[in-house]
C-alpha cells in the first residue's frame, strides 16, 4: 500500500540505497549476536528429510559448480568469522563453524523481511519485485548453508569420534554412566 510519493528518479536511487543501509546493517546486527545464542541442534537448523542430507540442493541448484563465486559478507565486519581463516580442523572449531553456518542462515531469513517495506513507496508491481530480489538474494546463501551443514556435521562426528579414541587410548575418557551414581 503505497503511502510515500516520489519522483520515479528518486525513488529508484532511494530504492538502491534503502536496500545498501538495510543489507549493511542487519549484517552488522547479526555479526554481533552473540555466537552461543545460534544452536546447531534447534529445529529450524536441522536438515530436514526432503533435504537429503542437503544433496537436493546440488540436485536442483548444482550448488557445488558456483558456491565458491558467492563473496562471504562477513569480511565486510570487523571481527566477523570467516570461513578462510580456519588452520585447523579441531572438535571446538568445528563447532563454532556449525554456529556460524546458523548465524548465516539467521541473517540471510531477516534481510528478507525489509523487503515489504517497499511497497510504502513504490508501485504495487515494482513492490513485488523488491520481494522478489530479497528472497532470491538471500535464498542462495540460506541453500549455501543448508547444503554445508550436514557436512560440517559428519565432519564433527568423526573429529568428535577420533578425539573420544584418543581419550579412550590414553585412559583419560572415562564414561558418563560411571559417575552417574557418585551422587547416592
Amino acid at each position: 500500500m503505497r503511502i510515500i510519493y516520489w519522483d520515479p528518479t528518486i525513488t529508484i536511487i532511494a530504492d538502491i540505497l534503502i536496500w545498501v543501509v538495510f543489507h549493511l546493517s542487519i549484517g552488522y546486527w547479526c555479526s554481533q549476536l552473540p555466537i552461543d545464542r545460534f544452536d546447531y541442534n534447534q529445529w529450524s537448523y536441522q536438515t530436514f528429510k526432503w533435504e537429503q542430507d542437503g544433496e537436493i540442493y546440488q540436485k536442483l541448484f548444482r550448488v557445488k559448480d558456483w558456491k565458491h563465486f558467492i563473496p562471504s559478507g562477513a569480511a565486510l565486519y570487523k571481527g566477523a568469522y570467516q570461513i578462510s581463516h580456519v588452520n585447523e580442523f579441531t572438535v571446538e572449531g568445528v563447532e563454532i563453524w556449525l554456529k556460524e553456518s546458523c548465524r548465516s542462515e539467521f541473517c540471510h531469513r531477516i534481510m528478507i523481511l525489509p523487503g515489504f517495506l517497499f511497497f510504502l513507496w513504490n508501485e504495487v508491481t515494482v513492490g513485488w519485485i523488491m520481494v522478489a530480489y530479497a528472497v532470491l538474494n538471500n535464498l542462495i546463501p540460506i541453500m549455501m548453508q543448508r547444503y554445508n551443514r550436514p557436512r560440517i556435521r559428519k565432519l564433527l562426528a568423526r573429529l568428535e569420534e577420533i578425539e573420544k579414541k584418543k581419550a579412550m587410548e590414553t585412559g583419560i575418557y572415562e564414561k558418563q554412566e560411571a559417575f552417574s551414581h557418585s551422587y547416592e
